[in-house]
């Protein structure tokens, strides 16, 4: 059974110490995103991502404060998880058990609240961060403003003279939130493989963390790398393929 993280298990503690100090029955998602902005590794995520955090701050002490202090208040200071929290972080726990990982962290977490529609996801959303860019930084260290920026499939040092007979392997990357089912429909529709060499290719990403697609001349190659990107991007999973210049044929 995968266990929380330090960082993680700190933050929930955050999360209901400040509903506690406002004397709510329950800590929330919002209660808990606001702890989240306090603890380095989601701050990085969330500035990664584009999230102006001191605005985030702003905007859920205004949410707590005037929405859920709505409901009677508590008389004593120990909150308790709400439903919805209690929900995520099973959410998160499901996940990490599923991909074989041992630890639940601050990342899954954050990923996790997009799933459950509440106003913690709104005010995100509200900022321009979405699940895919979360995922994208989360996998592979690539932040919003990176893969803006970045030159359409230049996911390789680029080659300033490409010489007749230069080839590239393709490279598919492993993450934790692309399903297996789309690496394979993205080998069979991208890479001409079959079914059966495609499920191979995709345990093998997965096992290994990488996996080669074939061996392509180069425009070739800078082509499909670009394909997977863009449908990647298009289905909203932080799959990643990347080139691996080879000699001259």
């Amino acid at each position: 059974m995968p266990v929380l993280s330090e960082n993680l298990e700190q933050s929930l503690h955050r999360a209901l110490a400040i509903a506690g100090a406002s004397h709510h029955e329950y800590a929330t998602l919002e209660h808990l995103l606001l702890a989240l902005i306090d603890d380095p590794e989601a701050a990085v995520i969330l500035r990664k991502c584009n999230v102006d955090l001191e605005k985030l701050r702003r905007d859920l002490v205004t949410y707590i404060e005037s929405e859920l202090a709505k409901f009677e208040p508590d008389s004593s200071e120990n909150s308790r998880p709400s439903a919805g929290l209690e929900r995520l972080i099973q959410r998160a726990v499901t996940h990490v058990r599923s991909v074989g990982r041992e630890e639940v962290t601050v990342a899954n977490v954050l990923v996790a609240i997009f799933a459950e529609r509440e106003q913690a996801a709104t005010l995100l959303e509200e900022q321009g961060m979405t699940r895919y860019d979360a995922t994208l930084y989360v996998s592979h260290g690539i932040g919003k403003a990176e893969r803006l920026s970045r030159r359409r499939g230049a996911v390789a040092p680029a080659v300033s003279v490409q010489p007749s007979g230069l080839v590239a392997k393709v490279l598919l990357l492993n993450d934790d939130y692309t399903p297996m089912e789309f690496v394979v429909h993205v080998l069979e529709r991208i890479f001409d493989k079959d079914h059966e060499t495609a499920t191979r290719i995709m345990l093998e990403i997965h096992n290994e963390g990488v996996g080669v697609c074939g061996i392509y001349p180069y425009d070739a190659a800078d082509a499909k790398v670009a394909e997977v990107l863009d449908l990647a991007h298009e289905h909203q999973h932080p799959l990643q393929s990347v080139l691996e210049p080879s000699a001259s044929i």
